[in-house]
């Protein structure tokens, strides 16, 4: 089923990229299959050493009964490292560097290296088995359309692993393609769906791409008309209304709900904000930490992973630098458009200043109020490089609450000493 609705959209002519990130060995292999082996670190007291490897010889197994590793890798050095150390030289083969979201396909023509060793994993059953799960846990997977997170998980990475331990994942959307993309973020399909594609899933990016900037206004109306963008709420509330509960909607609802050892940390404090909503903020704190503590962690429900949007808005260099301008209070934010040509036209000032004081600027995770220059402020201006665009320069605000969703607005515009800097 999921093949179908694959082939539907994308095309398979690229499927020989699976290759860089191991694609075809894992594919076929499966985690449940293999043990992973641990040598006993030489300075474990002999006492203790008795008490967990009775029966057995030293050096021979592992402390949970691990068969003896194989001739061929019997007398590999790299096994007589304690796991802790083999994990390092793992991680330096299999995650990428510097940090970089690993794309997926690679984009034409981009020629960002991050420096992975997949072919490590084909060295051995053993150190695939323990390797792995850093391939997939220690990077942070970015996909540009719906059916390559599909085809990633279902045709070319093992599902044992890639549905355990893919827990970071980055999705870039543009505006013009939420027709594309919501079918995908919010079915239940147990074969096409975010949801059930990435069931470890704890923090989700989404780098969505607005074309609500109007550059025929001013910098200061568009930082207060980016956030009325329908495209931009349909994601929102989609991807809201799969991975956060729902808060009951009557007393009747509060009755029915699950019992309290049963709720994770979002649940129990819906629940605390309904029953008690004048409480005070410390003492729900209080209760929640109780809760935890009481609460098994096998029995409660998982909590829902963190959902982070940044709406990214090209702007043209005067806009970006009168921004930037107002961000550090050097100048304020000069209006353009109809109404500052009228009013040059007339001799006057153009609107009327406000004499209210400057909004505070917005801290990262407080409730979403929209955003003015001044939030700019604390990330300052970055230059970054974009397949699309070239070099740009970049500046983004903290990431604000919105009922659950945290939503952070980017601007950027192309670098005029892009050439020189490639």
């Amino acid at each position: 089923m999921w093949r179908e609705s694959t082939l539907s959209t994308r095309s398979l002519s690229y499927i020989s990229t699976a290759d860089a990130l191991g694609g075809s060995h894992s594919r076929n292999a499966s985690l449940s299959r293999f043990r992973q082996p641990t040598r006993q670190n030489t300075m474990t007291d002999d006492s203790d050493y008795d008490l967990e490897m009775a029966g057995t010889n030293r050096g021979e197994r592992g402390l949970n009964d691990i068969p003896e590793l194989p001739d061929s890798v019997a007398e590999s050095l790299m096994f007589t490292l304690p796991r802790e150390i083999r994990d390092r030289v793992y991680g330096f083969c299999l995650t990428a560097q510097n940090g970089l979201a690993v794309e997926w396909p690679p984009l034409p023509g981009a020629k960002t290296s991050y420096d992975l060793q997949p072919q490590l994993l084909r060295t051995c059953k053993i150190i695939h088995d323990e390797a792995a799960p850093l391939l997939f846990s220690g990077n942070n997977l970015t996909f540009h359309h719906p059916s390559d997170a599909n085809m990633f998980v279902r045709a070319l990475a093992s599902p044992a692993l890639s549905g355990r331990f893919i827990t970071h994942l980055s999705l870039h959307i543009k505006a013009t393609d939420t027709r594309l993309w919501m079918p995908y973020l919010t079915s239940t399909d147990a074969h096409r769906s975010l949801k059930a594609d990435f069931t470890a899933i704890r923090e989700l990016n989404v780098r969505y791409r607005s074309n609500k900037w109007n550059h025929s206004l001013s910098p200061d109306q568009n930082l207060k008309n980016w956030s009325e963008d329908s495209r931009l709420d349909e994601v929102v509330d989609g991807l809201r209304q799969v991975f956060i509960p729902q808060p009951p909607s009557s007393k009747s609802d509060l009755d029915a709900v699950k019992p309290l050892n049963e709720m994770n940390e979002r649940e129990f404090m819906t629940f605390i904000d309904a029953k008690r909503p004048g409480e005070d903020m410390a003492f729900k704190r209080q209760l929640l930490e109780l809760h935890k503590a009481h609460a098994p962690a096998v029995a409660r429900a998982p909590d829902p992973p963190t959902l982070k949007i940044v709406c990214a808005c090209r702007v043209h260099s005067a806009h970006f630098n009168q921004v930037m301008a107002a961000a550090d209070g050097t100048t304020p934010i000069q209006h353009t458009g109809p109404a500052a040509i009228l009013a040059q036209a007339l001799g006057t000032n153009g609107p009327a200043a406000d004499s209210t004081p400057p909004p505070a600027p917005v801290e990262e995770g407080e409730a979403f109020r929209g955003f003015t220059a001044v939030d700019f402020k604390i990330s300052g201006v970055k230059r970054l490089h974009d397949p699309d665009l070239g070099s740009a320069k970049v500046a983004r605000t903290p990431f604000a609450d919105k009922n659950g969703v945290l939503i952070a607005l980017e601007v950027h515009c192309l670098d005029p000493r892009r050439e020189e800097n490639r």
